[in-house]
């Protein structure tokens, strides 16, 4: 039985989505926390690509430092969501709560297909078979 199986490209855009989903309190509640997701996460996912896609990293290495960087994601959403998750009042912020287990489902769901990926349909540029 054949098996469907979400192309790279795919993946690349879920993990993205799974960086940046947060909800508005989230970053209301503390102005610096643009910080995470961007500077700890998004970098790191870019200069990865990019050293995959320029043979600064094989893509066996480049897999696992996407899957590292959801890794990433995963615990920092489980320590900042206990702590962000009542507002001054007492209130539950269910949008961060839901922003926060999609953001750590997506996280999950690309860990697991990656590594099922074979390693040359890891890297977006095609060969130049120019020679």
């Amino acid at each position: 039985m054949s098996e469907k199986r979400p192309s790279f490209v795919t993946l690349l855009i879920i993990q993205l989505v799974a960086i940046f989903i947060y909800s508005p309190s989230f970053f209301q509640s503390a102005p610096q926390a643009w910080v995470l997701p961007v500077l700890v996460l998004f970098v790191p996912f870019a200069l990865a690509l990019l050293a995959m896609n320029t043979g600064v990293l094989t893509p066996g290495s480049g897999r696992t430092s996407l899957i590292f960087i959801q890794g990433v994601n995963i615990v920092a959403r489980l320590m900042t969501t206990m702590p962000n998750l009542q507002d001054a009042a007492g209130n539950w912020d269910i949008a961060l709560l839901l922003a926060q287990l999609i953001g750590m489902g997506l996280s999950w769901y690309a860990i697991t297909q990656i590594e099922k990926i074979p390693l040359p349909e890891l890297v977006l540029r095609r060969p130049n078979n120019s020679a």
